[in-house]
C-alpha cells in the first residue's frame, strides 16, 4: 500500500478558519471560566476549614470560661411560655385598669352632681 495524498477543496477558507478560530477561543473561554470556577471551589472549602477551627477554639474557650465562672446556687428563670396565655394575663389588667378609670369617672360624676 502507497500512501497518497489526498486532498479536499474548502469552500470560504478564510470564513471557515474564522469560525473555527472563534470556536477555539470560546472554549479556551470556557476553560478558563472553569479553572476560575476550580479556585473558587478550594478557596470556599478553605475559609469552611478555617471557620471549622475557629469555632472549634471558641467552644474550648466557652468551656474555660465556664470552668472558671462561680457556681450558683440557684438557676436561671425559665421564660414564660409565649402566646395565648400571656395574652390572657394582659388582658385582666387592662380590662381593671379600664374599671378602676370609669369607677373614678363615676365618682367624678357624683361629686359634679352634688355640686350643682
Amino acid at each position: 500500500m502507497t500512501k497518497e495524498n489526498f486532498f479536499v477543496g474548502i469552500k470560504n477558507p478564510v470564513n471557515t478558519r474564522r469560525l473555527l478560530l472563534n470556536s477555539s477561543k470560546d472554549i479556551l473561554d470556557a476553560l478558563k471560566d472553569y479553572e476560575n470556577f476550580e479556585n473558587f471551589k478550594q478557596e470556599k472549602a478553605k475559609y469552611i476549614i478555617e471557620l471549622k477551627r475557629i469555632l472549634d477554639e471558641i467552644l474550648v474557650l466557652n468551656k474555660k470560661l465556664k470552668k472558671h465562672m462561680p457556681k450558683t446556687p440557684f438557676k436561671t428563670p425559665k421564660k414564660k411560655a409565649t402566646g395565648k396565655k400571656a395574652k390572657k394575663s394582659k388582658m385582666p389588667e387592662v380590662t381593671s385598669k379600664i374599671e378602676e378609670l370609669e369607677s373614678e369617672l363615676s365618682m367624678i360624676e357624683g361629686r359634679l352632681k352634688a355640686l350643682e
